[in-house]
């Protein structure tokens, strides 16, 4: 772990480049594209989660522990190792949406898109070796940047009073979107960011507990300001007929960039691949030290480790689904895992250390069955069957096992 040697600035603008990233700015533009305003939901989320994880802030500093290693003293070393696994299941799914989001800004230049992804995968390997504290500063000025080009692009489509409006949008079309697929949507989402390790670390090394829970809500603040700007830069461009021709719905925020920039428009789409980097890269910083909690003698090839963890993410990119629903469907196994568990442990109910794997395991395992199924089209499975289905086939196993114990007590 690195040294405790943030303030709260740098905790609010690590925490931010963990999160406005691709998912938030492509991704959300992406969905603007078909669902308006409601395409904001992976931001706002993202923003009430960072406020959360800021109550938690204290606890986890003085504690100094990720969930593998909290879980991993309560329950014993094979559920360490397992969380531990799962967080680099979920971790994939969000460095694909990374690199899925680059190739797209890069494609909307002009590059071919076999040539985008070697660059972006080049470029996460350097910047995941930049020192933390500068990473901070660099990701800062890029979104300072990032969110001057979109103000100016929402401005140009005569949009202000789009973005101003945009909470009564948001509430009315959430309202008209299906409630199921919304509600994994935020529980996928809201459950990672509050335990997920690429958050975590940000927190855990401020300088103090001060900085730490003000540094989350700094960012928090921040994304909700910022957080309806992608969608409703969108919106308006639509409305002012901007994305005619537009072929990949991924690549609507850097074509509204290229097109209302000017002479500044090479320059605004290197500020949105530079913030975008920035989540791959606490991603990828933080799968490398999951990888070395599975396997310890990883540490000692920390390079070779991060050219592994962006190999898998550059192959799971090419899945050919939306950057949103990416992130989305590889969350839902492990908040399905995990999820039970998590909240038997908060609200200080005991569970055998040897029944905690087996729940794990099957939450884990009936996500992705139900998950691989509904990819195979065999059934018409809805979008949002596998969280529930993993949750309920976790809360199965434990049932059985009480009722296990409570007949082998009745016996002896």
């Amino acid at each position: 772990m690195a040294q405790r040697n943030l303030g709260a600035v740098r905790v609010a603008a690590l925490l931010v480049s963990a999160s406005y990233g691709v998912a938030f700015l492509l991704g959300s533009g992406e969905m603007a594209v078909h669902a308006g305003m409601a395409g904001s939901l992976y931001a706002i989320v993202t923003a009430l989660g960072i406020l959360a994880l800021g109550l938690a802030a204290p606890t986890l500093w003085r504690g100094r522990q990720l969930i593998w290693d909290v879980f991993g003293e309560r329950y014993g070393p094979a559920v360490r190792k397992l969380v531990a696994l799962l967080s680099l299941v979920w971790m994939s799914g969000v460095l694909a949406a990374q690199i899925h989001g680059g190739i797209a800004v890069l494609v909307a230049v002009g590059l071919p898109a076999t040539h985008a992804l070697a660059l972006i995968a080049a470029a996460l390997l350097v910047m995941s070796s930049v020192e933390l504290g500068m990473a901070a500063m660099l990701f800062a000025f890029c979104l300072m940047g990032t969110n001057i080009a979109l103000l100016h692009a929402l401005i140009q489509s005569n949009g202000l009073s789009v973005y101003l409006h945009a909470w009564p949008s948001f509430f009315r079309e959430i309202g008209n979107a299906p409630p199921a697929e919304t509600v994994v949507t935020i529980a996928a989402i809201g459950f990672l960011v509050v335990t997920g390790s690429d958050y975590q670390q940000f927190v855990i090394t401020a300088r103090r507990p001060r900085d730490a829970w003000l540094g989350c809500a700094l960012a928090s603040v921040f994304l909700m300001v910022t957080g309806f700007l992608p969608a409703a830069t969108v919106v308006a461009a639509l409305h002012a007929g901007r994305l005619f021709g537009l072929m990949d719905a991924a690549s609507a925020v850097p074509w509204i960039m290229l097109q209302t920039g000017g002479g500044m428009g090479p320059l605004c789409i290197g500020a949105i691949l530079l913030a975008a980097l920035g989540s791959g890269t606490a991603v990828t910083r933080a799968m490398a030290c999951a990888l070395e909690g599975l396997r310890p003698v990883a540490g000692r090839h920390g390079h070779a480790s991060r050219i592994l963890i962006i190999a898998i993410g550059c192959a799971i990119a090419s899945d050919g689904q939306a950057i949103v629903t990416t992130i989305v469907s590889l969350n839902v196994v492990y908040v399905a895992a995990i999820g039970l568990l998590f909240v038997l442990h908060e609200t200080g109910r005991q569970v055998a250390p040897r029944c905690a794997p087996l729940m794990m395991l099957s939450g884990a395992a009936t996500s992705l069955t139900v998950t691989a199924v509904r990819c195979t089209g065999v059934s018409s499975i809805p979008v949002w069957l596998p969280l529930p289905a993993g949750l309920a086939a976790s809360a199965c196993v434990l049932v059985a096992w009480r009722v296990e114990l409570l007949r082998r007590r009745a016996q002896s």
